[in-house]
């Protein structure tokens, strides 16, 4: 997306995303975090609610979790334990909310007889293993996550059902006009404006959790050593492989474009004040010594209407879209019995209540 981030485009994926898992989705699966769960959930498998008579399980809510959140909590259980039980309660309850309005449209899009044909479920399980890491096999990224096999099945059987009540409900939103596409434009400048910005790649010398000077020295050297290797001739890219402590070592120390206030201070006014393609001098932050190769720079500007009219106009109708469900849901949402499993019942009326009840009958 071109545009920066907007209330538009997180409400289509507010009501979208929770329909369609793991499954469908067009990135790279992440691995599972298999000993996370292990850490951050019990091994029981009660019903946590019914909607319309369909149980939602605890399994069913650990699942989805991990599959969101199960590499952040791992790190949490790691680094911060005693933040990590508000934390669960807190993700838990956005995922149940989540599971009840899926729920809630699976059991629609069934009265209404869509199916999921053993052709599309095939095509889907051959597009998830096409994104996997190159050598591995679907069974085997599932038995990694201890996920049967048949639970990704059933999971891509849902959403493609899912996705053709979707298709149904929305099937009378028409793309917007051209009039109203500019309009938004014009009302909303801000989205439109594309902020000034680096790319850089860097290598960091991490000092962080060290408190003495020796080591704290020692740091120091090192980073000066590759600094000098990099006068030198040698090929960033390459020690920043070697070397590096933060994770873009994997992508040559590249961290991507980012813009005013993305970064710490000291490291955002080397970045911003470095020449393209010069290697600055180190930059010391709380993370320890960065070494910075700014590679590309991009000046402020205002994006014309007709450099977005095609986005912005796609965007727009993807809105519209979302809202016709979101309504659909709130429909069904309106109309559900949705129990929560081991909630007492209402106590019966008695004494004057009853009295009162009995009138009103």
């Amino acid at each position: 997306m071109i545009m920066k981030s907007s209330l538009l485009q997180r409400g289509l994926f507010a009501t979208l995303a929770l329909i369609f898992g793991a499954a469908n989705a067009q990135e790279q699966p992440s691995v599972p975090a298999q000993d996370a769960s292990k850490e951050i959930a019990p091994t029981e498998n009660p019903v946590i609610l019914t909607v319309d008579g369909t149980p939602i399980m605890a399994e069913d809510v650990r699942e989805m979790m991990m599959a969101r959140y199960g590499q952040q909590l791992a790190q949490m259980a790691q680094q911060a334990p005693e933040q990590l039980a508000m934390i669960q309660q807190q993700v838990q309850g956005v995922i149940i909310q989540d599971l009840v309005r899926k729920t809630l449209l699976l059991n629609a899009a069934e009265a209404e007889g869509f199916k999921a044909s053993e052709e599309a479920v095939n095509k889907s399980l051959a597009e998830i293993e096409d994104r996997l890491p190159e050598g591995s096999s679907l069974e085997e990224f599932a038995a990694s996550g201890g996920v049967p096999i048949t639970r990704i099945k059933k999971q891509i059987q849902d959403d493609t059902k899912i996705r053709q009540l979707v298709d149904q409900v929305t099937a009378d939103v028409g793309q917007p006009a051209k009039a109203e596409v500019k309009k938004y434009y014009d009302e909303n400048p801000d989205e439109f404006a594309k902020q000034e910005s680096v790319a850089a790649s860097h290598i960091l010398v991490s000092t962080q959790g060290i408190n003495d000077d020796t080591e704290l020295a020692a740091k120091l050297e090192s980073a000066q050593n590759i600094k000098k290797q990099l006068d030198e001739g040698a090929t960033f890219e390459e020690l920043a492989a070697q070397h590096s402590d933060c994770p873009s070592k994997q992508n040559g120390g590249s961290l991507g474009d980012f813009g005013r206030g993305q970064m710490v201070p000291e490291f955002e006014k080397a970045a911003f004040e470095q020449e393209v393609g010069k290697v600055g001098d180190l930059v010391k932050t709380d993370f320890g010594y960065h070494i910075i190769k700014v590679t590309q720079k991009q000046e402020s500007k205002e994006m014309a209407f007709v450099d977005v009219q095609k986005e912005l106009t796609s965007s727009l109708f993807e809105q519209a879209k979302a809202k016709k469900v979101e309504e659909y849901i709130t429909e069904l949402e309106g109309k559900a019995k949705i129990e929560q499993s081991g909630a007492p019942e209402a106590p019966k009326a008695s004494g004057k209540e009853e009295i009162d009840a009995a009138k009103k009958g």
